[in-house]
């Protein structure tokens, strides 16, 4: 006879051979280990109960469906207890009686009746013991012949009378073979403590194990649509699951802008949307209301809201009974997921309603004023000519004014510089828009406030309007836009070039003028190629009336170090009065921040930076920019710990809506810490990724920051090498900021090789180029590269030379230009046989070494120092030398470090003054000294040697 498996009230045969696998749920391993425990100690007699709780969604059913699984393929029997919501009393456990009485387990037909009988004489008036009794009797019999898992969804939906037999029999298992397994979502009663049952939370899901999932169940989707989606669902299984399926295939490839909030799926509305049907109608518009508010909505935005509505914030509380909405000080979504589905589970007319609401409230906050007058201005992009016709108002429908209102917004939010709000107005007036040409344009304004937000991704999905056709304005503005985004997002030298240039040319665009931030780019690519030809046509492109700021960076970029005094001046002039007023936007403060660093002014630069990133908020304008330059300015500082922090915090955070070009700029300055500081292994990978990306990219810097990392690596190798043979011998220091960064790298290396040619043209055109008049750092290199060469051939006057470097290193800002001038002064000073005077610069270069992490440098210094008979800062005297002095050495010692002389020494031991100078030039070395005057700490350092 087969063994029956029992589910629900059906009878059915259980599977025997093959048994089915369950599928495994994901990064729920702890959970999984134990209820597999539970199941495995039912074999023994051991049963138990187990209560899964965690928040709807979180996986409780799953888990359940893989334990019935599991079970059922080991041999087992499953009986599951369905709540029926609204039913009498036990009526849970009625729709077990009808697979209990053919239960083929039990000892006799008492038994399977046992049940039944209990509840039909409880409604007569019965004992409820009795049905608790019959309950457990019954299932220990049926578990007699084959273990038994009881399976309760949905614990806190039971009937009281159900639980109280449930938790009855939970009590109670130990010694027979039945597991009972139950699932809450903590809203209802279940307390493991109270109902006897031991307690498996499920948390969140962790980063691995959601996009594991993500990724199993949706493999198609682009990285921006996956890292949106787990920003929303915030690990929780279903919402993992559901939410792609709302997307069309566009939305799921990233080539349509996603909707915001996103939509929740079928699954979700489901299962969660009853529990926002359920709330009062003035609920549901304030909380349809919130969902438009942003993260950084202040405490009176919410009640400004309630009120516009025409209720307070007392409509909140049935929301947060069920345990939709939290409020400390202001009433926030307890999930991300709450957002989207307040916002898609309210009436269209609600909606309008909160958005009309929302669009008051921030125009009143940018001081546009409830009544629409303000910062907002007309529309810079009209139609300007026949072929671009104006919307025909027959067409405008009902929602032409919440159109109109939300473009004013948009224009309102530009002029503040939130560009977030301006990308939310701009868009839903574009949606609500009756023609293509109306929803193209305002599109394309959103697409350009995302730009100008740091969101080149968002920019390409919003700049493909289907009504813009090749003549139109909005035409231009759609390239220039879709430009400056693939700058970011998908940089080609020359496709960048053409594409920014064609992007000066284009007119204004509705929200945000895309012409700055492509001559900005534009710039940028000078940097990145070398060659000024780009930044010269943004030079040229600029109109009259252009920001000065912005003047100022493109020419920073095009010309740092000849112009270096005329930028510095026209910097401070602009940086003081875009510090001192308060509307100054961080994007002209990053303008003016990039232009400090490009003329090598490392302190103005970190503090017009600070600003910047002070006055964006929570808005993300040019921040990726602000990152690249940060990070920048940690490595030149020598601030690699932090550098390093940003950089894994950034690409986490930013995930794959991370612009490539950023990526690969923090991944350059990590490559140059991995080089100063000797990680070989990381340097290799970086460097890998670097090159290749350079190469295919057409970036001359990033190839010449990977050559830089080289040449330092070589130089610290086990056996000294030279490196930077490769480096081009025409490279311009006056456009190539990394060939300024490594002179004295550079001119060291030349020498290590014996080439001194190679180093005296280096050292030629960084003369002739200007280079120590531009800058405290770069007048360091010049003269360490020229005090390099004078000893080299052993000039007369090396020692002022070095004289004069070590007079520029205290301007300098980089601590590790500075401690490697003084490893080299050191070297060469040893080698002179001034050991005082290296003895101190090699003490120096280790403690900054040290400092740093730059382990390779720092043990060069050290090799230097021991060369010295000395020994580096802070290390311990050893004992070893204890034993190789004799008796008659350690008097002479200790007598010389109580100052006496050699000859006072002499006639205390009876010995000839050369004697006593003899032991003492034999003893120094092995004490690690060189001088009398260190005698008296080498005696009280040395405990027992001496």
């Amino acid at each position: 006879m087969r063994p029956f498996a029992f589910t629900g009230g059906t009878v059915r045969p259980a599977r025997e051979e093959p048994p089915r696998t369950a599928v495994r749920p994901l990064g729920r391993d702890r959970v999984l280990t134990a209820v597999r425990t539970a199941l495995a100690g039912t074999g023994d007699r051991h049963g138990t109960a187990l209560a899964l709780h965690g928040e709807s969604g979180s996986g409780k059913s799953t888990l359940l469906r893989w334990a019935a699984g599991t079970a059922a393929d080991a041999g087992g029997q499953v009986v599951r207890v369905a709540p029926r919501p609204g039913g009498a009393a036990y009526s849970a456990l009625r729709s077990l009686t009808a697979p209990l009485l053919a239960v083929p387990g039990a000892r006799s037909a008492d038994v399977r009746a046992a049940l039944p009988d209990a509840l039909r004489r409880h409604v007569a008036g019965g004992d409820e013991t009795a049905v608790c009794s019959a309950l457990w009797r019954t299932l220990a019999a049926m578990a007699e012949r084959r273990p038994v898992l009881v399976c309760v969804d949905d614990w806190q939906l039971l009937d009281p009378a159900s639980r109280g037999a449930l938790a009855f029999l939970a009590r109670r298992l130990e010694g027979t073979r039945v597991l009972l397994l139950a699932a809450s979502d903590g809203q209802g009663a279940v307390s493991p403590a109270e109902d006897g049952m031991t307690g498996l939370p499920l948390p969140d899901l962790g980063e691995e194990a959601a996009r594991g999932l993500l990724s199993e169940r949706h493999p198609r989707l682009s990285a921006e649509v996956l890292t949106a989606v787990l920003t929303v669902a915030e690990g929780n299984p279903r919402a993992l699951v559901d939410l792609p399926t709302a997307l069309t295939p566009e939305q799921r490839a990233g080539r349509a802008p996603l909707p915001d909030p996103l939509l929740p799926g079928a699954a979700l509305e489901r299962r969660l949307g009853r529990r926002f049907r359920a709330l009062p109608d003035s609920t549901r518009v304030l909380l349809a209301a919130l969902a438009f508010l942003e993260d950084d909505a202040e405490p009176g935005d919410v009640a400004w809201l309630a009120g516009a509505l025409g209720h307070d914030l007392d409509a909140f509380a049935p929301a947060e009974e069920a345990g939709l909405v939290s409020s400390d000080r202001t009433p926030r979504f307890v999930r991300r997921v709450h957002r989207c589905l307040a916002h898609a589970t309210a009436p269209a007319a609600v909606r309008r309603r909160a958005g009309r609401a929302w669009a008051e409230l921030a125009l009143t906050r940018l001081g546009g004023g409830p009544s629409g007058t303000g910062p907002a201005g007309p529309r810079p992009d009209g139609p300007t000519g026949l072929d671009e016709p104006p919307p025909d108002a027959g067409e405008a429908g009902p929602h032409h004014e919440d159109a109109a209102r939300l473009e004013v917004l948009g224009h309102a939010a530009v002029a503040g510089r939130r560009w977030s709000t301006a990308v939310r107005a701009f868009r839903q007036a574009g949606d609500l828009s009756p023609t293509p040409w109306e929803r193209s344009r305002l599109h394309t304004a959103a697409a350009s406030a995302a730009l100008c937000g740091g969101r080149p991704r968002l920019a390409l999905a919003l700049a493909r309007g289907p009504g813009a056709g090749p003549a139109t304005t909005t035409a231009h503005a759609v390239r220039a836009v879709r430009a400056g985004a693939l700058f970011d997002v998908a940089f080609h030298a020359e496709e960048s070039f053409r594409g920014l240039s064609a992007a000066l040319d284009a007119g204004p665009v509705a929200g945000a003028d895309a012409r700055d931030s492509a001559a900005f780019q534009l710039s940028a690519l000078t940097s990145l190629t070398h060659d000024p030809a780009p930044a010269k046509a943004a030079l040229e492109a600029l109109p009259a009336d252009a920001a000065d700021a912005l003047r100022i960076a493109v020419t920073a970029r095009l010309d740092p170090v000849s112009r270096a005094e005329e930028i510095r001046g026209r910097l401070a002039t602009a940086a003081e009065r875009s510090l001192r007023t308060p509307g100054a936007g961080p994007r002209e403060l990053t303008w003016l921040a990039d232009a400090a660093w490009q003329v090598d002014d490392l302190a103005s630069s970190g503090r017009l930076l600070a600003a910047a990133l002070h006055r964006s908020g929570t808005e993300r304008g040019h921040l990726p920019h602000c990152w690249e330059l940060r990070a920048e300015l940690l490595t030149a500082a020598g601030r690699w710990e932090e550098l390093r922090d940003l950089v894994a915090r950034r690409l986490t955070e930013g995930g794959a809506e991370a612009p490539e070009r950023h990526v690969v700029a923090l991944k350059s300055q990590l490559l140059l810490v991995c080089a100063y500081q000797g990680r070989r292994e990381e340097a290799r990978e970086l460097a890998r990724e670097v090159r290749q990306w350079a190469r295919d990219r057409g970036s001359a810097h990033h190839s010449g920051l990977a050559r830089y990392a080289a040449l330092l690596l070589a130089q610290t190798g086990d056996a000294e090498s030279a490196g930077g043979a490769d480096w081009p011998a025409d490279a311009d220091p006056c456009l190539d900021a990394v060939t300024r960064q490594a002179h004295a790298v550079l001119v060291r290396g030349a020498l290590l090789r014996d080439d001194p040619a190679a180093a005296r043209a280096r050292q030629t055109r960084a003369q002739r180029a200007g280079l120590t008049r531009f800058s405290d750092g770069t007048t360091l290199l010049v003269r360490h590269g020229r005090a390099l060469l004078a000893a080299y051939t052993d000039e007369a006057g090396t020692d002022e030379l070095f004289g004069l470097a070590e007079d520029a290193a205290t301007a300098s800002a980089r601590p590790f230009d500075r401690a490697l001038l003084a490893l080299d002064h050191g070297r060469w000073l040893r080698r002179r046989r001034h050991p005082a005077a290296a003895r101190a610069r090699l003490r120096a270069a280790y403690e900054t070494f040290g400092r740093l992490g730059a382990t390779p440098w720092q043990d060069r210094a050290r090799t230097e120092l021991r060369a010295l008979g000395a020994l580096p800062p802070g290390t311990a005297r050893t004992t070893t030398a204890g034993p190789a002095l004799s008796a008659h050495e350690r008097r002479v010692v200790r007598l010389a470090a109580s100052g006496l002389s050699n000859r006072e020494i002499a006639e205390r031991l009876l010995v000839s003054p050369r004697t006593v100078a003899s032991h003492l030039y034999k003893v120094f070395p092995r004490l690690g000294i060189s001088s009398r005057r260190e005698l008296q700490d080498t005696l009280l350092g040395g405990g027992e040697v001496l």
